[in-house]
């Protein structure tokens, strides 16, 4: 299969086409240079994309606007990068045959859906209504959109819901993993699948660790987070303590993946637990 990839140097999107280059052609294509970017362009820059898409089978669209960027760039910058040019390229891999259009999304547009009601930890489904919260979620879910319209026009789409992957010290990390984080190699696994798999014409998945919780568990999970953890994985204070580490008082969320293990065949293999596993020579009390 032929797949271009867009935003191929940065971190999603370098793990995607690292992935896809062990059975598939990858074309890369990024405004700054990587190990896997065979084109430098600009995602806007939709004559040249439209070039590229020739032939290909599949498309992956990571390029976009992210948090980081709230600060510089206008919300109008927003908007033209992460809606108008991915109108464009699907109505580009539209008119080009492209068989599958996968987009890059993030759980952030759930955004203000995401506060905790009644004191519990809320259950984050793809069935919950985002509520935006800033100018990147709202591109976000406008892309989404435009994902679902070409849809409509003949193009399966399927958007991704990626959850926290930033590099950062390792005790977000390890914490984060519980309910809302995911590692980058299990992002790349899911995008593999969405183009693989026959999804129908668009769907929407989130993609994060599996949480060792239940629904249930969220009133708890909001009051006292510690300890329903240490009764899904005793030997954590252990693990916490030796690195000097405090497990968390509240969880205000949890990122549910059932729908992608289901509809996409998801298999996330970074979960907490592997975090301990993988890293056994972690410093202890001197890393905070």
């Amino acid at each position: 299969m032929k797949v271009l990839v867009t935003g191929s140097s940065g971190r999603i999107g370098g793990a995607i086409a690292a992935r896809l280059t062990l059975r598939h052609q990858v074309v890369g294509v990024d405004l700054l240079p990587g190990a896997l970017t065979a084109e430098i362009a600009d995602v806007r820059d939709t004559v040249r994309l439209a070039a590229l898409i020739h032939g290909c089978d599949a498309v992956i669209h990571t390029a976009s606007l992210h948090v980081p960027d709230l600060a510089a760039r206008s919300s109008e910058e927003f908007r033209a990068v992460n809606v108008a040019a991915t109108a464009r390229l699907l109505q580009a891999s539209g008119e080009a045959g492209v068989g599958q259009f996968v987009y890059t999304s993030t759980t952030s547009l759930y955004g203000d859906a995401m506060l905790p009601d009644a004191g519990a930890a809320v259950w984050v489904t793809e069935d919950l209504v985002p509520q935006p919260r800033d100018i990147y979620d709202e591109t976000k879910l406008a892309a989404e959109s435009a994902c679902r319209d070409a849809a409509r026009h003949g193009l399966r789409c399927v958007s991704l819901r990626v959850s926290r992957c930033f590099e950062e010290e390792r005790q977000l990390v390890a914490v984060y993993r519980l309910y809302r984080g995911v590692d980058v190699e299990d992002v790349a696994q899911a995008h593999e699948l969405a183009i693989e798999q026959d999804c129908g014409t668009y769907d929407v998945f989130n993609v994060s660790a599996p949480p060792p919780f239940a629904q249930e568990d969220c009133r708890r999970l909001f009051e006292d987070a510690a300890s329903v953890i240490l009764e899904r994985h005793p030997w954590t204070a252990a693990e916490f303590e030796r690195r000097a580490w405090l497990l968390p008082r509240s969880i205000d969320r949890v990122y549910v993946v059932d729908k992608a293990i289901a509809g996409l065949g998801y298999r996330p293999v970074h979960d907490f637990p592997s975090l301990f596993r993988r890293q056994a020579g972690w410093p202890s009390a001197q890393e905070k």
